[in-house]
């Protein structure tokens, strides 16, 4: 099994059609959440004025997407499960954001990010992941917010599987402390993308194991596909138009991007049988 880098279903978030895609406080209102256009790419932002109230904490919650059924099978026999794969978040704030992610389930349980991911203070855009999973008999880097004395663990793990079988609000939000609230400071939260990509039952040929680096990228950006299989690449801005093409017939190729403008592209990479998309950042 591998990962793909395309994502599926109601299972991302990029804001690029101007709206807040399900986003909400976390009251289920919309005020202080705008959706800004820069450099051609969208981007959510939640201002928060510091209150003891909804407007005042840093966090958004999806009641409409990110919910359902976390797990899968992509073979038809083992069953995988969801994570928050990759989310591309700025941070000017003069203050770290403890980014975690909070999960209700339709059976009442909830749980939370035991660590956070840490974006640091007057941090430009980046790419971060939450990393959770559930698979017996581990629950993994997930703190449990019901009240648990005294449950038994099978009986307490079939609980978190069922809450991730039937998800009904995300959250993200920002809090020092390991808690499902939010803290409430003066300051934004902004988030361009968030990904869950969809293992699949791929060969060791796979476009999944595509790597771009680096990226950001100034000049040259390398593609590294596996086993040298035939591929060609193309380049877009954010409008659509071909920047750049190329065939890939080597493990690693260079593309020339130094004559392209600053900004986000999105770079295809197709093959006889597969296609993906990934995000570049040029400088």
């Amino acid at each position: 099994l591998s990962f793909s880098s395309l994502s599926y279903g109601q299972f991302w978030s990029d804001f690029e059609d101007g709206t807040l895609q399900g986003f909400t406080n976390g009251d289920g209102t919309t005020e202080q959440l705008f959706v800004h256009q820069e450099a051609g790419s969208h981007f959510l932002q939640k201002d928060c004025d510091g209150s003891n109230s909804a407007l005042g904490e840093m966090m958004i919650i999806n009641t409409e997407q990110w919910i359902g059924n976390y797990f899968y099978s992509p073979t038809g026999d083992d069953m995988a499960m969801r994570g928050i794969d990759e989310i591309y978040i700025r941070n000017e704030n003069d203050f770290d954001i403890h980014l975690r992610v909070g999960f209700t389930g339709s059976n009442g349980y909830q749980v939370v990010s035991t660590l956070p991911t840490i974006i640091p203070a007057f941090s430009d855009w980046n790419f971060y992941n939450l990393p959770y999973y559930v698979d017996f008999p581990t629950i993994s880097n997930l703190t449990i917010i019901n009240n648990v004395d005294g449950i038994p663990f099978l009986e307490l793990f079939n609980h978190i599987h069922d809450l991730f079988e039937d998800v009904v609000e995300i959250r993200f939000f920002h809090n020092e402390e390991e808690s499902f609230n939010p803290q409430t400071v003066i300051g934004s939260l902004q988030i361009d993308d968030i990904y869950s990509y969809q293992l699949l039952n791929n060969t060791d040929n796979s476009l999944s194991k595509v790597r771009l680096y680096p990226n950001p990228v100034s000049s040259n950006l390398m593609v590294q596909i596996p086993n040298a299989i035939q591929a060609e690449v193309i380049v877009y801005n954010v409008l659509g138009d071909k920047v750049k093409s190329q065939t890939l017939d080597n493990v690693r190729t260079s593309l020339d991007l130094s004559a392209l403008q600053s900004g986000i592209y999105l770079v295809k990479i197709s093959s006889e049988t597969e296609t993906i998309t990934k995000k570049i950042i040029k400088d």
